[in-house]
């Protein structure tokens, strides 16, 4: 009686209490651009900067953290971009690209151009023609002639 009713509640209090660390664990995940919520009265202890430490770093050490920062940086940016697509891109004004395609295949291409150009009015004219048989034939040719 009495006892299953209290197992019952403690099991109850647990799933609810897993049920709010879910929520809060996708609501942290859904919104990484939320700020960290942490409890005044956590604190720890850094074994690798207290006094007693070796200092083990040298110069190459630092010049690899600050590459690794730098492409932490770029990360951070991409990963910004890619979960906020609404956002303007930013472009640097010295940045220029070359169009690989646009000069050399005009001057190949030039002469098909002209022929497929030409081969395309001519078929329009048939097509006008065609479709309008009412337009009389005009000639510029002076002794061409033609029978009924």
């Amino acid at each position: 009686g009495e006892y299953e009713e209290e197992d019952v509640d403690a099991d109850r209090d647990d799933v609810l209490e897993d049920v709010l660390a879910l929520k809060k664990l996708a609501s942290d995940y859904a919104h990484p651009e939320k700020p960290a919520e942490v409890d005044a009265t956590t604190f720890g202890r850094n074994y690798f900067n207290r006094a007693s430490a070796p200092h083990i770093e040298e110069e190459d050490i630092d010049a690899e953290r600050d590459d690794i920062l730098e492409d932490m940086l770029a990360l951070k940016k991409l990963a910004t971009g890619y979960a906020h697509p609404e956002k303007p891109v930013e472009v640097d004004a010295a940045a220029f690209g070359r169009n690989y395609f646009g000069p050399q295949e005009e001057l190949e291409d030039t002469e098909e151009r002209a022929v497929a150009l030409a081969d395309a009015m001519a078929l329009k004219k048939l097509a006008v023609d065609y479709a309008h048989p009412e337009a009389g034939v005009t000639t510029t040719d002076s002794t061409e002639f033609g029978r009924n």
